[in-house]
């Protein structure tokens, strides 16, 4: 079978976990393990979900959480992080800053599964909705 169409871009410095996604995931992947690859992947190619681990080695997932959030042409992205932060003010700040969800590793798969699922299921309708609502005619 091939790949859906969904492409997902995995911030992540860890090739353990990289690995786990590119074995049980069936979409598009890009990866970057750092967060300024990040950015330069997001510039060239707007994903339909972005995984983000919070303990990077040049920052915080979360910097980059805020940053997509406050620009316009990625604002509606959706954000899952993706850490080993457990402490509830961790989470609270990560979903303060704009994810919209938060798992802590060690994660069990099927759970991301269904996590990213849901987020992916969202991102279809509200794209749905849009073509919807875009109006007949040009002028």
């Amino acid at each position: 079978m091939g790949k859906t169409s969904y492409r997902v871009l995995i911030v992540e410095d860890d090739p353990t976990v990289l690995d786990l996604f590119e074995a049980f995931f069936n979409c598009e992947l890009s990866t970057a393990a750092s967060l300024s690859e990040a950015r330069l992947i997001l510039r060239k190619n707007k994903p339909d979900l972005m995984i983000l681990d919070r303990v990077l080695p040049d920052g915080d997932g979360v910097e980059l959480c805020e940053e997509v959030r406050n620009d316009p042409a990625l604002r509606s992205l959706p954000l899952l992080l993706l850490t080993c932060k457990i402490e509830p003010g961790d989470k609270v700040r990560g979903l303060n800053l704009g994810a919209d969800d938060y798992l802590t590793k060690p994660f069990d798969i099927e759970e991301l599964k269904a996590r990213v699922e849901a987020l992916l299921r969202r991102t279809k309708k509200l794209r749905s909705r849009r073509k919807i609502t875009v109006p007949l005619w040009k002028y």
